[in-house]
């Protein structure tokens, strides 16, 4: 009876230990306790430039106002001596990154290639979004959006690569794409059809609001200058009007700035290079 106790306690102990290992909690105390609320973007190897810190904060920060989804991008110069998949989960599960309802954050981890290592990456998705993004998916968006960009090589390669996956990331994230497809170069017709598309939205109502100004200034006897500022000027007020129950830039989400104790299990992909 004692010797089959052992076995139990043994054998509880290096479950214990197996599924630690799987949840990859690693303490991390390489990185600050806690992100910053509102702050997507954290370039601990220095690979990015200011200028693409602040887009991909700025791309981030729409998917998180107008969707309760998260995406943080961390590059890390060694993922703090911790396996890829470990320190993405670890971010993940240290920072709160998603909702805590929804439990819908994604982590992307990126550390460069030296001459003593490969780059690694890897994406944690939250138990939220693992229908959404499968790890079949995330592990497509590295192979074919990101790596290559890597292995190009350029001041930009990095920023290209984080770029190309925030591009999939976040519509699929937010449901307006149901299944990954790689983009593909467009073609004549595909040039033709986005000119078309491009006219449409931006032309046409350029030629309407050009008509309104001319109708209104003939009405009453005003300048087309004057008319147009004049009507700015009512629409603004009106706009403000509208809008005044919500916060600004809010977009009724992106309460908790990215970090809202969102949970993370075995979900994502990584790759080297």
């Amino acid at each position: 009876m004692k010797r089959l106790s052992s076995l139990l306690l043994l054998a509880l102990a290096a479950i214990t230990l197996t599924t630690g290992g799987l949840l990859g909690q690693a303490d991390l105390e390489c990185l600050p306790e806690n992100g910053t609320p509102g702050t997507f973007v954290y370039d601990y190897a220095d690979l990015l430039s200011p200028e693409e810190e602040a887009e991909f904060n700025g791309t981030i920060r729409a998917l998180n106002d107008t969707t309760p989804n998260s995406i943080v991008v961390v590059t890390h110069p060694d993922f703090c001596g911790e396996e890829p998949f470990e320190f993405a989960v670890g971010v993940g599960e240290k920072w709160g990154v998603g909702d805590a309802e929804f439990d819908n954050g994604i982590v992307l981890a990126l550390s460069p290639k030296t001459r003593d290592r490969k780059g690694q990456v890897f994406i944690a998705v939250g138990y939220g979004l693992e229908g959404a993004i499968p790890d079949i998916t995330a592990n497509r968006i590295i192979d074919l959006e990101m790596i290559p960009e890597f292995k190009r090589g350029g001041p930009d390669a990095y920023g290209w690569g984080i770029r190309n996956a925030l591009d999939v990331l976040g519509p699929m994230a937010s449901g307006e794409i149901q299944e990954y497809e790689p983009g593909t170069p467009l073609g004549a017709a595909g040039m033709i059809v986005a000119l078309l598309f491009f006219g449409f939205v931006f032309l046409v109502p350029i030629i309407v609001m050009a008509g309104v100004v001319r109708r209104y200034a003939g009405s009453n006897d005003l300048g087309s200058l004057v008319a147009l500022m004049l009507l700015a000027n009512r629409s603004s007020h009106r706009s403000r009007g509208s809008f005044g129950n919500f916060s600004s830039g809010s977009g009724g989400f992106g309460g908790s700035g990215g970090f809202g104790g969102g949970s993370f299990g075995g979900g994502g992909a990584g790759g080297s290079w």
